[in-house]
């Protein structure tokens, strides 16, 4: 829906850049009219069924949130589908899980499965799949649970070849193989992503909470935080939508077709791209932020990774016209890719694997796992919980990877209080 709305929009010339308040002014009138603007998003809200709900999700949430991020990232508003792909994933799975009369244990292996058929399907990535549900979902995981979890990658890959085109899916091609000389570059990009991960994570919800708890009717604020992001994309056209036709440009070091309008003459001046590469590296999360907060359905996995390139192409670009180096500008935007994911998101390995699946091979699989590891250890270093788990997992709300902590959480005051009891006389018979 999304890239055949995005499709059309772009033959209206640079009209396009007016629908983002469109999108928002749709996606919250639906959520006001049929949802009474009370519905959870995202992994988040996968995460809390499972600890919370016994892995029972609504049957509605199998389709609103197909419609309301449709509409969202389709008319431009800057947000990822992954998150909520993964929320109508979990609920097919755990609308089976529940049809189908299964225990506590499956119906959260299937509420995975879900998620990670999803997942692989929309990054063409059944490994990845697998991962990311093992990764983010399952706090604890058996050998036995990889069979079903792999079955439900297969068959998400096989529907997106077999549905899509395959330039609607994700891929990209290496620049050129692997160099051990190159690795301190990617050390130090590593490094980087780290402390720009924590800089996405924090600006985030600092926006988002000041968008989200501003005192406006829902209406009104859509429609201005749609006018905030149509300004932000004229500046700066990457910023609209997903933004993963720009990430393709810069994998493949192509800057003439980065940006559609004339307020920026990029040509071969390489001050002007810096400048312009850098800030969309810093706007990027605040424009994420005023889509969600503002009524917006949507998530950060894909802005994650549209961060990551531009900081992989901003520091490669960087090394080269500086005469530091000669680095490969193309595959330093893919590692740090997985950089900015394993670093806003806290998962390392599905940055690792996805990557290495999508560039159809494991040539980049040294220097992935270098930066991964890196930008993984600074943000844990400083927050021990990712920026969209962190508040539920404080409260006890999610599991963890803390297993006896995750069995506390289970046990509530009214389980283990009994006001039935036997009483004794105080008086003798």
């Amino acid at each position: 829906m999304v890239h055949y709305l995005q499709q059309f929009l772009h033959e209206l010339g640079w009209y396009y850049i007016l629908f983002p308040v469109l999108g928002l002014l749709l996606t919250v009138w639906l959520v006001q009219l049929f949802w009474k603007n009370s519905y959870e998003k995202g992994i988040a809200m996968a995460l809390r069924a499972i600890a919370k709900k016994a892995s029972y999700i609504p049957t509605s949430n199998t389709y609103k949130h197909v419609v309301t991020s449709s509409l969202t990232v389709g008319f431009g508003g800057s947000a990822g589908l992954e998150a909520p792909i993964v929320a109508t994933g979990s609920s097919f799975g755990s609308m089976f899980g529940r049809i189908t009369d299964l225990n506590y244990q499956e119906r959260t292996l299937m509420l995975a499965c879900g998620a990670a058929a999803g997942i692989a399907a929309v990054f063409n990535a059944p490994i990845a799949g697998v991962i990311f549900a093992i990764e983010i979902l399952l706090a604890e995981t058996l050998v036995s649970y990889f069979i079903p979890l792999m079955i439900a990658s297969v068959t998400g890959v096989l529907c997106s070849k077999i549905l899509l085109n395959e330039s609607a899916l994700f891929n990209f091609l290496l620049e050129q193989d692997f160099n051990y000389l190159n690795v301190p570059y990617y050390i130090f990009l590593g490094i980087l992503a780290g402390f720009i991960s924590l800089y996405y994570a924090k600006i985030f919800k600092f926006v988002e909470r000041k968008v989200h708890f501003y005192q406006l009717n829902a209406y009104a604020k859509a429609l201005l935080a749609g006018v905030l992001l149509v300004i932000m994309v004229y500046f700066f056209p990457p910023l609209f939508g997903e933004g993963y036709k720009s990430v393709s440009y810069l994998a493949n070091a192509n800057t003439d077709n980065l940006i559609t309008n004339n307020i920026f003459n990029l040509g071969n001046n390489n001050v002007v791209l810096l400048f312009f590469l850098g800030c969309i590296i810093l706007l990027k999360p605040v424009a994420v932020a005023i889509t969600l907060g503002s009524g917006g359905n949507g998530g950060n996995f894909a802005p994650s990774l549209f961060s990551g390139a531009f900081l992989g192409f901003f520091f490669s670009r960087l090394v080269n016209v500086t005469g530091i180096g000669k680095i490969p500008e193309g595959n330093f935007s893919l590692v740090a890719m997985a950089g900015l994911l394993s670093g806003v998101m806290y998962c390392p390995l599905t940055a690792i694997f996805l990557i290495a699946e999508i560039t159809n091979g494991y040539g980049l699989f040294i220097p992935l796992m270098i930066v991964s590891a890196l930008s993984f250890f600074i943000v844990k270093h400083f927050e021990p919980y990712s920026m969209e788990t962190k508040k539920l997992a404080e409260e006890g709300e999610i599991f963890t990877h803390q297993k006896e902590k995750n069995i506390l959480t289970t046990i509530t005051i009214d389980t283990i209080l009994s006001d039935e009891y036997s009483s004794i006389s105080s008086q003798k018979n």
